[in-house]
Order: C-alpha cells, then structure tokens, then sequence
C-alpha cells in the first residue's frame, strides 16, 4: 500500500515543486535590467559628492564623469547613506 501511495503521490509532488520553482525565479533575471541608476563622483577628498547618471545593465564600459577638467570613475550607493561602492557602468 506505501509503495502505491508514493507511485500516486511522488511524480505530482515533483511537477508541483518545477512549477512553484519557474514562477519563484522570474524576477531574477529581469532585475539586472532596471535601467538609469544615479552614480557619484570618486574624487579625491571629497567622494560621492557630484551626481551623474549611469546605467546598472553590464557593459563594457564604466560609469565616468569629468570635474574640473578631470574625469573621475563614478560609483553607486547599495543604501541612501551608505558609501559609494557599487559598480555602474555608462549609458548608452
């Protein structure tokens, strides 16, 4: 009678966790792409304190921008208060 059980039971409980597990992971990848981020300037001494947009997509390129005739990389916030360390990177 166990055996019959788990025969009946096993494969629905199966294609019921692969359904649960391809809506759960949706978003995932569509959240690399959100577009314009606001990026800072790292200058030296005074760090995140010039604002330039970026983009947070993947490219080849890395967010940059010019101050006083000098460019500077520029980095993103994790959090409002936090430190600029998040890789952006230009946009196109």
């Amino acid at each position: 009678m166990k055996t019959k059980f788990l025969k009946m039971v096993l494969p629905i409980s199966i294609l019921m966790l692969a359904v649960v597990s391809a809506f759960a992971f949706k978003n995932v990848e569509e959240k690399a792409l959100l577009g314009p981020e606001k990026g800072w300037l790292i200058i030296p001494g005074n760090p995140c304190s010039i604002e330039v947009d970026c983009d947070n997509s993947p490219n080849p390129a890395i967010c940059t921008g010019v101050f006083g005739g000098m460019e500077y990389v520029a980095r993103g916030k994790e959090h409002p208060t936090g430190p600029c360390v998040k890789v952006l990177y230009r946009l196109f």
